[in-house]
């Protein structure tokens, strides 16, 4: 085999290669398919010609090679569970590949393939098998022996190494229809020649053995599935081919897992590096005498090397941790590192921002946007690090706390003995409550889990309280429950899931009441609620086709639907349009319009008492004029913020009202107030453009996604779509709302708050127009009337407050310093009732009414006094009693001997219901259980004997 490759020289090398064979080097594609909302993340190499192989796309070339990142973690190619726990299986991978479209075949892709891997790469032919189509009777097909006969007569492969096997591995389709064909792939035995010579490699292919693996698939595609389930031959015959990266790099460099390539070892150590853990020094060092220990390091450094590799393309490519599609995905992966990081490792901060320079530093030659966005990637990855910190601790004491009474019941203890242990946990009974929220009876509760705990399973309700209190996905509750060898009640689960949906889906539609019984009165035949609001603001001579009066949610609403309408209903974020109704002589008030079922129903104030006479709906237009300001301002401001704070922002809600606009978005932190203003001024100087409106309707979806216009992962359109555009390089959007004619109408734009209304989605609300202006004048006249609180206004009004503000923090800092002072000459008295713990000299003390910033303070200040060979644990329960805090400190010398602040904390947190941590020398927690503030301060002398021990 040639000398030994880093993982950059085997990419090089089958670029290159390529590039000698006549192929194009083309550029991966983005982990984000472009122009199909369908497809989650790129899967495979030949997602970005997947037009070519459906005859709807060409390109400039006929051969083509790459190197293309793939995410494989939902749906038939799912390799998420398996990733730590095994050596190979990875979510973020890279697949090498060639491709030719309608240019060479088996014979050239057989024999490249060979040359490559043993004259280029040196592999032992020996130890190779080339697999190929066996045949299928139900499609029709005999044996693929074209390439087999290519094997035989374009390679020096042993004959009896060219194996025939079943459709299921040989046989390639894109989906139940469309291109498809026969596959040849080439598997490479890594076993020793004694093991070799046991056992003939030929019975282990396609066996699911680590030592005997798939290492390229040549695929021939050279048919097209039809719905009937026949094949049809293609007039040009494609090759579509794709290596692992990883693996062969392992197998290039002699490694027996991919993760001790140098694809890997640099971020499996930097992981390492910042563990606090002592015992934990580099990958392959690792000062643990327990087995099972060092496995379960081992794994939780793999799943933490493989998550931030994926995190940090995924995020690099525009995917924002969130709670829907995308996002979500890589909020579970990122979430599963977190907690194996916290558990396994000890990192109670965040890490994983820290580890994708590391990433970044590897990959970034080959893959440019990383480095474009290394300053976003470490932000983005450290806020949600955060928010799921500030739960993580609290929910896995609460999985903790459950566990032992699971385990106690599978391991033979009486149901009778587990529930009278449980009626005296008073902590546990406190979480079951709010799991089983929908009882207030405690032996209900307590039969309820135990009858689930008794069949091994975590209760569903258990699994639905982390999830929607402290933020565990339920994959990561399985896989915890799984770690300790037991399931979750995934049925029970999934229906509390359900029900929190569809409560929440009821008091989203609560207006509309879809439940109503009540029949429509019809009054005319024919077609009905045909839109023309784009065109006209008032139909004259309409017809009423249907009425009624409902009861619902303690209303009473009178309902109408027209033949036509002018009236646009509530959708896409846009309220309901208001105006008239006049039939005859009888004018009614339409207060709002809903779509039902396809149809458009208008709310009035009655019913009319001739509905057979003619109808003229008038639309309020000032009241619209205003509504149509503001929904072309959002899709102004959609633009900008995507230009200002990056292509990642999309829309998560909106809703567009006479008054003012609502936009959530997707965005890891605060948007900065230079940032809004940066925006605001990017969407006043298009206004000040006027550009005219251009709308396209009946566009083909596919059509006006290759135009450009923005749609919505997960949302679900018509095949013929209406396409509002403002600027072809600014704003082309998919949407039914109504728009101004130019952008000039809307005449001012102005923000007026910004927030978070969840993890990773900001919240911002904005004015147009009058209303703009209205909230300017109400901006000045509160300044005019702050500035004339002040003595002078020599001086500006900013400069007074600044200096207000700054003698209100110094007299603060000041009353603090007394009490902290007051407070500290009470450590003495600590110190002077220090006792000998195994060998270290062990000070306790309560200072209740101090915060958490305070105590911190005065645990320094302990730490300083004691000196060598100390430890110092203080407590505190807030001033209003809901919260207790603890400070331990631990003496240098002590640390140097493997005791540290950080685990002594964790231990004494639980008592006191909370979790914390910090550096070796000094560490902090908080926890909801005041009252057990006393019990922790009396077990520290015990912990700190197990932590000396």
């Amino acid at each position: 085999m040639k000398a030994h490759l880093t993982a950059e020289q085997v990419r090089e090398d089958f670029l290159s290669f390529f590039r000698e064979k006549g192929h194009e080097i083309v550029p991966s594609d983005s982990l984000v398919p472009h122009n199909d909302p369908t497809l989650l993340f790129t899967n495979a190499g030949m997602n970005q010609f997947k037009d070519v192989f459906l005859g709807e796309g060409t390109r400039p070339y006929l051969r083509a090679a790459d190197t293309q990142k793939c995410l494989r973690v939902s749906g038939k190619h799912n390799d998420l569970e398996e990733v730590g726990f095994d050596t190979y299986h990875h979510t973020l991978f890279e697949m090498l590949g060639n491709w030719s479209f309608g240019d060479y075949f088996k014979k050239e892709a057989i024999r490249w393939a060979w040359e490559l891997l043993t004259e280029r790469w040196g592999l032992d032919g020996g130890r190779l098998y080339a697999t190929v189509h066996e045949g299928d009777a139900r499609l029709g097909l005999d044996a693929d022996h074209e390439a087999a006969g290519f094997w035989k007569s374009e390679t020096t492969i042993a004959q009896d190494h060219i194996l025939y096997c079943r459709s299921k591995d040989n046989f390639w389709m894109m989906g139940d229809t469309g291109p498809c064909g026969p596959c040849s792939e080439i598997h490479v035995d890594l076993r020793s020649d004694e093991e070799r010579a046991r056992v003939d490699g030929k019975t282990l292919v396609n066996s699911d053995d680590p030592r005997v693996m798939e290492i390229w698939n040549l695929v021939f595609i050279q048919y097209n599935a039809l719905g009937d389930g026949t094949l049809q031959p293609l007039k040009a015959k494609h090759v579509d081919t794709g290596m692992g990266f990883e693996r062969m790099v392992a197998v290039l460099q002699g490694k027996k897992s991919n993760y001790d390539t140098d694809l890997f070892r640099p971020i499996l150590d930097g992981a390492a590096a910042l563990s606090p853990r002592a015992d934990i020094r580099a990958y392959d060092d690792l000062d643990i005498a327990s087995e099972v220990e060092r496995d379960r390091v081992r794994v939780a450094m793999r799943v933490i090397a493989d998550h931030v590799r994926t995190i940090s393309f995924a995020v690099a490519d525009g995917v924002m941790p969130g709670n829907a599609g995308r996002g979500y995905v890589i909020r579970r992966i990122l979430r599963r590192a977190v907690r194996f990081g916290y558990q396994t490792l000890g990192l109670h901060e965040p890490f994983l921002y820290r580890l994708s320079e590391t990433v970044i530093s590897l990959m970034g030659a080959q893959f440019p946007e990383l480095v474009r966005n290394r300053a976003y990637i470490e932000r983005v990855i450290r806020a949600e690090e955060e928010s799921f910190l500030e739960t993580l601790g609290t929910g896995i004491q609460f999985f903790d706390r459950v566990v032992p009474y699971v385990a106690a019941l599978a391991g033979g203890e009486s149901t009778e003995s587990v529930s009278a242990r449980l009626a005296g946990d008073r902590s546990t009974l406190d979480l079951l409550d709010k799991a089983y929220a929908d009882t207030t009876d405690r032996p209900a509760i307590m039969k309820r889990f135990l009858d689930t705990a008794g069949r091994r399973d975590l209760p569903g309700e258990v699994a639905f309280l982390l999830h929607d209190t402290y933020g565990f996905p339920v994959d990561l509750t399985q896989l915890m429950a799984r770690e300790v060898g037991f399931g979750v009640d995934m049925a029970r689960y999934d229906a509390l899931m359900k029900g929190q949906k569809d409560r929440a889906r009821a008091a989203a539609n609560f207006r509309i009441d879809q439940s109503s019984t009540d029949e429509w009165s019809v009054v005319s035949a024919g077609e009905d609620s045909v839109f023309v609001g784009y065109d006209r603001s008032r139909v004259d001579g309409a017809s009423i086709r249907a009425m009624r009066t409902t009861g619902g949610n303690g209303e009473t609403r009178h309902e109408v639907i027209l033949d036509e309408t002018p009236f646009y209903a509530e959708s896409g974020g846009q309220v309901g349009d208001t105006g008239t109704l006049t039939v005859g002589d009888e004018t009614l008030t339409v207060l709002d319009v809903q779509k039902r079922q396809g149809r458009l129903v208008h709310v009035v104030d009655r019913l009319p008492s001739n509905p057979d006479a003619p109808v003229v709906a008038e639309v309020d237009t000032a009241r619209l004029a205003r509504i149509r300001k503001h929904h072309t301002v959002t899709h102004l401001m959609h633009s900008a913020l995507r230009r200002i704070l990056g292509k990642h922002v999309a829309q998560k809600g909106s809703l567009v009202a006479p008054d003012h606009l609502r936009f959530d978005f997707s965005h890891f932190e605060r948007v900065t107030p230079d940032e809004l203003r940066a925006v605001e001024e990017m969407v006043n100087r298009t206004i000040q453009r006027n550009i005219e409106r251009r709308e396209d309707r009946d566009v083909p979806l596919q059509e006006a996604l290759d135009r450009g216009a923005t749609a919505l992962f997960g949302e679900k359109y018509q095949e013929r779509v209406r396409m509002i555009t403002f600027d072809p390089e600014y704003s082309v959007e998919l949407c039914g709302g109504i728009h101004v004619e130019a952008t000039g109408e809307i005449g001012v734009f102005r923000f007026v708050s910004e927030g978070s209304v969840a993890a990773g989605v900001r919240r911002v609300t904005a004015v147009a127009g009058e209303d703009a202006v209205r909230h300017l004048h109400g901006e000045l006249d509160e300044l005019h009337r702050v500035r004339g609180q002040f003595r002078s206004l020599q001086r500006p009004s900013d400069e007074e407050v600044a200096d207000l503000i700054e003698q209100n923090r110094r007299l603060q800092k000041e009353l603090e310093d007394v009490r902290i002072g007051a407070l500290a000459s009470r450590l003495e008295a600590f110190i002077g009732s220090a006792v000998e713990v195994a060998g270290a000299r062990l000070v306790t003390g309560r200072l209740d009414g101090v915060d958490m910033n305070g105590l911190r303070v005065l645990g320094e200040q302990l730490r300083e006094r004691l000196g060598a060979g100390s430890v110092g644990v203080l407590g505190s329960v807030d001033p209003d009693g809901t919260k207790a805090y603890l400070v331990v400190s631990v003496a240098d010398d002590l640390v140097a001997k493997g005791v540290q602040a950080g685990r002594i904390i964790g231990t004494l947190a639980k008592i006191v219901g909370g979790g914390g941590g910090g550096r070796p020398t000094l560490a902090t927690a908080g926890g909801k259980e005041p009252a057990k503030l006393g019990q922790a301060l009396s077990e520290t002398a015990a912990v700190i004997a197990a932590a000396m021990g």
